[in-house]
């Protein structure tokens, strides 16, 4: 079998760690053969990293001048033919146009699937609808997803199937903290440095900690379009001294299995279960997390994680320092959700329900 997986973002994010996660393991644990087709202005670091799994081509018809391009659909085609594709998995609303046209240019069949990843609603007009019928199957990453995609429609839905598969991380059952209650705990946050993952609501949380012991870590690349305020809110902050920066890394299992306290304080809501959220509970991390997206369908509040309104400040402080100060609560919390991970989040499962969906 051979898996073309059409990559929409020219830099890394969380649906390309999702789809490095998900082509690796398929290559691991079932042998299959990987296509990655990358825009042509994608990141070369990022690149070399899929390039140890599978053949990596450039599109030049990938940008979004092409998005509706009967020739670049026509290209497309050529390319899938040339690599013998089985299956051509789309992550992106981007690329429908092109991978639903290549389907009638190319001579070898296909069948091509969408994974959702974002809570919005689907385009309904006639050209949408078109291609939503050509996709075989559409993945909603979350039952958030699922309600706020297919909102247009009651019935008479334009897509042929549709299922519901959960996001997971390929990471191994670690130990809990062991830290002491004379330890300084760490704070933990990884994901993009942007307005819309809260970051600012979270630095203004942390300001509300200073009478309590803490240390924070941030590991992620700071959005261009964010990168002056960040840096003007980070050098005027009272807790400066108390956060490291560590900028992009590709070492977050270890990182999340060495660290405390997790926070997720995204403005914007999340669809599929952050990444982020997933690794920490695999690693028995208490996370504290906003309330406005899948989240609610991995925490219980409580129980294995805390749920905070999205952008209260005050909330999220009086979270944090729930877990700073109460270290047989965090690690209870941890604990739970460790535990609800392998026994409904592991991996083998997510990548077992995408193999057999490939198979079809």
């Amino acid at each position: 079998m051979t898996i073309a997986y059409y990559i929409a973002s020219p830099t890394w994010g969380g649906g390309e760690q999702y789809v490095f996660d998900l082509a690796r393991s398929m290559r691991r644990t079932y042998g299959v053969n990987l296509v990655f087709i990358f825009p042509p202005d994608s990141d070369k670091n990022m690149q070399e990293r899929f390039g140890e799994w599978g053949v990596c081509t450039l599109f030049r018809y990938g940008g979004k001048g092409s998005r509706f391009s009967l020739w670049a659909a026509w290209r497309l085609a050529q390319l899938l033919e040339k690599y013998q594709v089985d299956i051509l998995h789309l992550n992106s609303r981007r690329s429908y146009f092109q991978a639903v046209m290549a389907k009638r240019f190319c001579a070898r069949p296909f069948r091509l699937i969408a994974a959702q990843h974002l809570v919005r609603r689907a385009k309904n007009t006639p050209l949408w609808r078109w291609m939503y019928r050509g996709i075989d199957t559409l993945i909603c990453t979350s039952h958030c997803v699922h309600r706020a995609y297919l909102s247009p429609w009651r019935e008479n839905v334009p897509f042929r199937d549709i299922r519901i598969i959960h996001n997971s991380v390929p990471f191994e059952r670690a130990t809990a903290s062991k830290r002491s209650d004379k330890d300084v705990p760490t704070i933990f946050y990884h994901g993009r440095v942007c307005t819309e993952k809260g970051v600012f609501p979270m630095i203004k949380a942390l300001e509300q900690l200073q009478d309590v012991p803490f240390r924070c870590v941030i590991a992620g690349t700071v959005a261009p379009e964010d990168l002056d305020h960040w840096n003007d809110i980070l050098s005027h902050s009272p807790v400066r001294d108390r956060i490291e920066c560590l900028g992009f890394r590709t070492d977050i299992a270890e990182l999340t299995a060495k660290y405390d306290i997790g926070i997720i304080p995204t403005i914007a809501p999340e669809a599929g279960g952050p990444l982020a959220l997933l690794e920490n509970m695999a690693c028995a991390m208490p996370t504290v997390t906003s309330d406005n997206g899948s989240q609610v369908e991995f925490i219980r509040h409580g129980e294995n994680g805390l749920l905070c309104p999205p952008g209260d400040v005050d909330a999220l402080a009086a979270a944090l320092r729930m877990l700073l100060t109460d270290h047989p609560l965090a690690q209870r919390i941890g604990l739970q959700a460790q535990k609800d991970f392998f026994a409904l989040h592991a991996y083998d499962k997510f990548l077992n329900k995408m193999y057999n969906l490939y198979l079809e």
